[in-house]
């Protein structure tokens, strides 16, 4: 399907590996030039290499979406490689310890608010300008199941991923005026690098809570996210959308 985003310009950060990478091979295929952000410059690299070698035209911008000054050097970077940025997907994200809430740590909750939320917000504010004066954009963000019912042992990393549903809402209603959508996606329990930990046995309880009968891939959620960013998708703002093989049925 041709979704119309030949020759538009995204910024993935998170893009090394996992839905960030593959939502880049999905985007490839629709002929959008590629910015890609990630901490890990060597994961980075080799992505970028690969998606090269299927054709694609790719940026590699180290970033640590933490640090504020970083996302602006991101958007500055991703300028001017492409003149613009009509795209920008939040999907550097990380898991945290799988303890109960009333066993852990504010050290431990550190980075998973400085990335899962705060980085969002971070890469948002980074590139709103921009947006605003070309009067366009589309901003996808990754969320979760968790951020809409949270559940035990998870605790912060719903609220984090709560964060960014409320994050998405309050954007599109302020956005909407420049005609830039902000939504995000919503992805059940799926098979990426943060889910290292899910074992057979672990798989073979958890399918029981998916009517579909299996847990998530990537490329269940990338084609979602691509599709969000494009202007098929315009009349699409403020919305979480569920990916999640009919866990919650929201």
């Amino acid at each position: 399907m041709d979704l119309g985003l030949a020759g538009k310009v995204a910024v993935i950060t998170g893009a090394a590996s996992g839905l960030g990478e593959c939502t880049a091979e999905f985007m490839r295929r629709e002929g959008v030039r590629l910015v890609l952000a990630d901490i890990d410059g060597d994961r980075l690299a080799s992505a970028a290499r690969a998606l090269r070698e299927r054709g694609a035209d790719v940026h590699i911008v180290p970033t640590d979406v933490r640090d504020y000054a970083s996302c602006q050097g991101l958007v500055r970077a991703a300028i001017g490689f492409g003149g613009q940025v009509d795209i920008l997907v939040n999907s550097a994200g990380i898991g945290g310890s799988l303890s109960f809430f009333a066993e852990s740590e504010p050290d431990q909750w550190r980075d998973l608010v400085a990335i899962n939320l705060v980085g969002v917000m971070h890469c948002c504010r980074a590139v709103l300008d921009h947006m605003i004066e070309r009067r366009y954009g589309k901003i996808v963000s990754l969320a979760s199941e968790a951020g809409k019912a949270n559940e035990k042992r998870m605790v912060v990393y719903g609220a984090t991923k709560g964060g960014v549903i409320s994050l998405t809402r309050g954007l599109a209603a302020e956005l909407g005026r420049y005609s830039i959508n902000v939504n995000a996606v919503c992805p059940g329990v799926t098979h990426t690098p943060m889910t290292y930990y899910i074992t057979e046995q672990i798989e073979a309880r958890a399918v029981d809570f998916y009517p579909l009968g299996r847990l998530g891939r990537p490329e269940d959620i990338a084609p979602m996210i691509t599709f969000l960013a494009s202007d098929l998708a315009s009349w699409i703002t403020g919305q979480a959308i569920s990916i999640s093989g009919g866990f919650g049925r929201s």
